[in-house]
């Protein structure tokens, strides 16, 4: 009975499992076929530009540090002992022209000039009475012409020891700053020892380097120019001291060019000029650029010049464009760089004036390929 049992359960089982693969079948055979059409790829779309030619104002970056003008090392040219000293005589100290920065003890020039005038005055005296004993036919004439280079002599001792007189002050024909003081109240001081160093505050130079291409665009005046009597004032430039919380600026302007090229880095110098650096004049919003502060140049010429002006993000590699035809072709085209900034590459010739480009980089564009234009 139990192997009955087991025959029917098995048949049951056959059954079903042949039910199943019936059904499976024919569900297959009613699911439609697929679509074995290709999709053709459409293709990409790409961002475009027209170029044309325009006045093109070009803009040269330098960068420099701000020096003086004029610049003295302070030597002594009399020799003593410093009695006098002048509170701005400190580093950063600022004085006006003629003002006393140093007195040298003067006692001892004083009484050389006290004896040279003695000595002129007597000179003269001897002078006087040979003329008139020559003229009464009494002196011979080397005598006279003795008396005549006595005369000539004590005047000229004289005016040198007004002069070191004069030397015992030390005073600058400038109004100016103090750099560095090497010498101090009390101390006594040969002739040539060194006291200090000042500049000129009324002027401040930068000298720039421009490469070779920068000079071409830069309007650097001429040596004809430069040679004139009057000061050449060239292209305006613009300073930028960069700190840690803001930006200062200040205006300048080109004086001239160094005239010659650095045979290291090939570089030619510009040299800028920048009026009143410390702001003494005291006018509203103008902001100070010390002597030593490195500061970034932007130089603008008078000039303009005809370009093309190429966004940067279509240019690739800095030298290549992707053009677009009337069919929405592109091409490939090598371009010449003439310039080059943040923003944009410039390029004079070599390229149609209304040439579409693309502003879409393309990974796997090649030369014929078809694009969609973005009418946005």
């Amino acid at each position: 009975m139990g192997v009955n049992k087991m025959k029917r359960n098995t048949k049951i089982a056959l059954i079903i499992l042949a039910l199943s693969l019936m059904v499976n079948f024919f569900l297959g055979k009613l699911k439609p076929e697929p679509d074995k059409s290709v999709v053709e790829a459409k293709p990409p779309v790409v961002a475009t530009t027209i170029l044309k030619k325009v006045n093109t104002e070009i803009q040269i970056e330098s960068q420099g540090m701000v020096t003086p003008l004029v610049e003295t090392v302070l030597s002594a040219e009399v020799s003593g002992t410093i009695i006098e000293l002048s509170p701005k005589f400190v580093a950063g100290g600022i004085f006006k022209k003629g003002e006393v920065l140093m007195q040298i003890d003067p006692t001892t020039y004083s009484v050389a000039l006290e004896q040279a005038r003695a000595l002129k005055n007597q000179r003269q005296n001897e002078f006087e009475d040979s003329v008139k004993i020559r003229k009464q036919g009494f002196l011979s004439e080397s005598e006279y012409l003795s008396a005549v280079t006595a005369l000539a002599v004590a005047e000229s001792g004289l005016v040198q020891a007004q002069r070191n007189l004069d030397k015992t002050k030390i005073v600058l024909p400038y109004d100016g700053m103090v750099r560095a003081k090497s010498a101090d109240l009390g101390q006594y001081v040969n002739v040539g020892k060194q006291l200090g160093v000042t500049f000129a505050t009324e002027y401040a130079e930068i000298r720039l380097p421009l490469s070779s291409q920068d000079v071409v665009y830069a309007d650097l005046p001429t040596s004809s120019e430069i040679s004139g009597q009057n000061e050449f004032i060239g292209p305006k430039v613009t300073f930028t001291l960069n700190q840690a919380s803001n930006s200062l600026e200040r205006a300048g302007y080109i004086v001239r060019s160094e005239g010659v090229v650095d045979e290291k880095t090939r570089m030619t110098f510009a040299v800028a000029r920048l009026e009143d650096p410390y702001n003494l004049k005291n006018i509203t919003g103008l902001s100070i650029l010390p002597m030593g502060a490195f500061v970034s140049a932007s130089i603008k010429p008078d000039q303009s010049y005809q370009f093309f002006k190429i966004p940067r993000s279509a240019i690739i590699n800095n030298r290549q464009i992707i053009t677009i035809d009337n069919s929405s072709r592109i091409y490939y085209q090598t371009v010449e760089l003439i310039r080059a900034d943040k923003n944009y590459g410039y390029v004079s010739d070599g390229i149609q004036d209304g040439q579409r480009i693309s502003m879409t980089s393309l990974e796997d564009g090649i030369n014929g390929m078809e694009v969609r234009i973005n009418q946005k």
